[in-house]
């Protein structure tokens, strides 16, 4: 990324090798920041735009998009009505304003595929659409995945592909079912508040956070939560995205749930993807953990409608 402030005047610019380099750009009036998002992931560069315009001291940001995300942009930006952003994308040697693209739909899971869900729960995993797919999680962590096959769908038991690829070789002996509750089995010895240290523990703590929250609403002020799929497929089950749920409050008032860990600039425009896509007029709450509540999310948060941010126990943590 690069950045390029200038005042209104068009009298001062100065460009910098990272946004953190702007910061002693002198100025004599208000300023635009112009941002260039590159790449094929730019549609996720607009949280990092919006803090870096606070710290430069901007009033207006331009992002400007060099990819075919510029719709995915545009449609977030408008999401921060408080925030004076325009998305423009690249045409030859100028620019044009870029049009906001709809949110894209979650594709729809075959009922045959569907019909696996019953046996997944049956085996103490929870059965979860993953944007297409229809997977087992044992606290949050893929255990399983329905796969098609020529001859029908068919479970397959791993965490990961390389996984899934040696359970094949090693327990192709065992049925489905019996390979699937082993799994399950093997998995929750090490996904429980006050276990100890394993490399299981550690991986997709998002959707672990996710799954306390289905089984403790309330921790949120829900009176039930159901899970949602991402926005978009996960090509590992170690990338780290927000993940979401939908339900309802005691009230009966709709909400859209959006679990994160860490800082990520994208958790707050992200999340209000998850609303824009599952009911636009719910109340958002976004969640984290008890010690990841930062001042930069508390800033995005603050520039959308009916949204707050929570921070729940994490269940990873020792009781």
């Amino acid at each position: 990324m690069a950045v390029l402030v200038r005042n209104e005047a068009e009298t001062e610019i100065e460009f910098c090798d990272s946004p953190g380099d702007a910061g002693g750009v002198s100025r004599s009036g208000p300023a635009v920041a112009y941002l260039l998002s590159e790449g094929s992931d730019s549609g996720r560069s607009l949280g990092a735009g919006v803090l870096w315009a606070d710290k430069l001291g901007a009033d207006r940001l331009v992002l400007i998009s060099d990819h075919d995300n510029a719709g995915e942009l545009a449609r977030r930006a408008g999401y921060f009505d408080r925030h004076s952003i325009s998305v423009v994308e690249v045409v030859g040697t100028g620019w044009k304003a870029a049009v906001a693209a709809p949110i894209t739909p979650v594709p729809e899971l075959p009922a045959e595929v569907w019909a696996l869900a019953g046996l997944i729960n049956e085996t103490g995993a929870r059965a979860v659409d993953d944007h297409g797919r229809l997977v087992a999680e044992v606290a949050g962590l893929e255990v399983a995945r329905v796969t098609m096959f020529d001859d029908g769908p068919q479970i397959e038991v791993g965490v990961g592909q390389a996984d899934r690829e040696l359970h094949q070789l090693v327990h192709s002996n065992l049925e489905p079912d019996a390979a699937l509750r082993r799994a399950v089995g093997m998995v929750a010895s090490h996904r429980h508040t006050g276990a100890i240290f394993h490399p299981l523990k550690n991986m997709a703590r998002e959707r672990w956070l996710r799954s306390r929250l289905l089984d403790q609403p309330g921790l949120v002020g829900a009176e039930h939560l159901d899970p949602v799929p991402p926005l978009h497929p996960r090509s590992t089950v170690l990338g780290q995205r927000p993940i979401a749920a939908v339900g309802t409050t005691a009230q009966g008032t709709p909400i859209v749930v959006v679990c994160s860990i860490g800082v990520d600039p994208e958790f707050v425009p992200d999340a209000a993807d998850y609303r824009a896509r599952f009911d636009a007029a719910a109340d958002l709450v976004l969640v984290v953990p008890t010690r990841d509540r930062y001042p930069i999310t508390e800033r995005l948060v603050a520039e959308l409608e009916r949204a707050s941010l929570v921070t729940v126990p994490p269940p990873w943590d020792s009781a």
